[in-house]
């Protein structure tokens, strides 16, 4: 697909959607990275969470921008998880695709013209995933030298720690969503990369092999105030594991993976209790109970 010789219309709608609660600091970036993009048959959803900073006023800036902005704006603050789904939701009927973009992250001008590329290129694909970097130093996957690989060759190599992710900065088919709502998993921290694995579980998933997606991670972040400070991970990967794993190992290959993690998760829970860590080990007892 080369998008200069298409017009817009001849080319699938894609639509960017960007939940945000009190992100204003970082949104005229994100903004200015959508409008940059060369892919010219976007749209840009923004979910305003009730915010009490100046998000609205960075949102009002756009509003004859380019690439259209749509803003939407929450009457209650919601909890995170509802919010993306409401985002995610908001796609218009029309767009082929969509990526969820964080409202601190960035992307590069090509992101989405290289992802809609390979997805183009098979009706099986269900997610395009980029390599990324976080805090400006790129994020090494392990990526086979492939651009289209099966779905669940993905998840079987993710739970033995052969291959990574970022799940967010993907480009997802819209018609998942006839079959994945909600999206995301309010039971889980970590829900962005459970949804991808539920959504290439008997499918495929494409790949870039260029860093054209920028995670922040600041003071203030999901990431950094919950996930980092109490190890979510290790939780919400115990419950995928159980959740996708049964459906493609064997009966013999599930019970191996399922023996190393634990031994290795109840040494990191040792290694927590060791360093002072109760309130880390109990919160791990509670969502694997």
């Amino acid at each position: 697909m080369t998008v200069n010789s298409e017009t817009p219309s001849d080319l699938p709608r894609v639509a960017i959607v960007t939940p945000i609660y009190n992100g204003g600091k970082f949104l005229a970036e994100t903004m200015d990275c959508v409008q940059a993009q060369t892919y010219p048959n976007l749209v840009h959803i923004v979910l305003d969470n009730n915010s009490s900073d100046n998000t609205a006023e960075v949102i009002a800036q756009y509003q004859d921008a380019k690439v259209p902005v749509i803003k939407h704006t929450n009457k209650e603050t919601l909890p995170i998880t509802e919010n993306w789904n409401t985002c995610v939701n908001l796609t218009p009927k029309d767009a082929k695709y969509f990526r969820l973009l964080c409202a601190d992250d960035l992307m590069t001008p090509d992101f989405i013209e290289k992802t809609v590329a390979i997805a183009e290129t098979d009706d099986e694909i269900t997610t395009v995933c980029t390599k990324v970097t976080k805090n400006d130093v790129p994020v090494d996957f392990n990526w086979p030298d492939q651009s289209v690989i099966d779905g669940d060759e993905i998840i079987r190599r993710f739970f033995k720690a052969d291959i990574g992710f970022f799940a967010v900065h993907s480009l997802m088919r819209t018609n998942i969503l006839e079959n994945h709502t909600p999206l995301f998993d309010a039971t889980l921290i970590g829900m962005d990369f459970e949804a991808l694995l539920a959504i290439i579980k008997g499918k495929k998933m494409g790949m870039v092999h260029e860093e054209l997606g920028w995670v922040r991670i600041h003071e203030g972040s999901q990431t950094s105030t919950v996930m980092l400070k109490k190890n979510t991970h290790f939780a919400d990967w115990h419950t995928a594991l159980y959740r996708h794993g049964k459906e493609v190992f064997t009966a013999e290959e599930f019970a191996k993976v399922a023996k190393r993690y634990e031994r290795y998760y109840l040494g990191q829970c040792r290694g927590w209790l060791r360093a002072g860590g109760t309130d880390i080990v109990q919160f791990h007892m509670d969502r694997i109970a």
